[in-house]
């Protein structure tokens, strides 16, 4: 999938203000101009997971995707970023959220999707290790995920990526639309 190609230089991301890059690829906080891109990765991902639905909207989503970008009190948006073209290969959004539970804010990891032809470079564990970062800086205690549903074909795989990098399965979720 093509995105639109923007270039970025001097944009810096983390705890310490500090992009990281590898291999032909760089990560930064996603600014305005990138909610296309991010809306049209996270189309794709919906598309893996056998969506999008009915409900989902490409409108709809470059705005919720700007909402995030903007306002970091919503929560905040990661890209990877191909060095050379400017296409976004990788997105991490995450939405803070309220618990009593959890004493306070958390974050919950809404959207993890890296290209296909980038999965196997850590673009994935770059970008959590970038999603951690800037949760502790925020003293939040814990990001939560939702892993595919049963019968996800890559589900287990899905399900050790996470793992390894310390998050816990603590259960089913259940939703309902309005």
């Amino acid at each position: 999938m093509n995105f639109p190609q923007r270039a970025r230089s001097g944009v810096r991301v983390g705890a310490e203000g500090q992009g990281t890059s590898s291999a032909g690829t760089a990560l930064r906080k996603s600014v305005p101009g990138d909610e296309n891109a991010v809306a049209k990765a996270v189309e794709e991902l919906l598309s893996e997971l056998g969506g999008p639905g009915p409900e989902f909207s490409l409108q709809g989503a470059k705005q919720a995707a700007l909402r995030l970008i903007q306002d970091p009190e919503q929560g905040f948006i990661f890209v990877v970023e191909e060095q050379g073209t400017g296409q976004i290969v990788g997105v991490a959004s995450i939405s803070a959220v309220q618990a009593v539970r959890a004493a306070g804010a958390y974050g919950v990891l809404q959207e993890l999707w890296i290209s296909r032809d980038f999965r196997s470079s850590d673009c994935g564990r770059h970008l959590l290790e970038a999603v951690d970062s800037e949760a502790k800086r925020r003293g939040w205690q814990m990001i939560e995920v939702a892993l595919p549903p049963d019968g996800y074909p890559a589900l287990e795989r899905v399900r050790h990526f996470y793992e390894e990098r310390g998050y816990r399965v603590g259960g089913l979720r259940a939703r309902k639309r309005l």
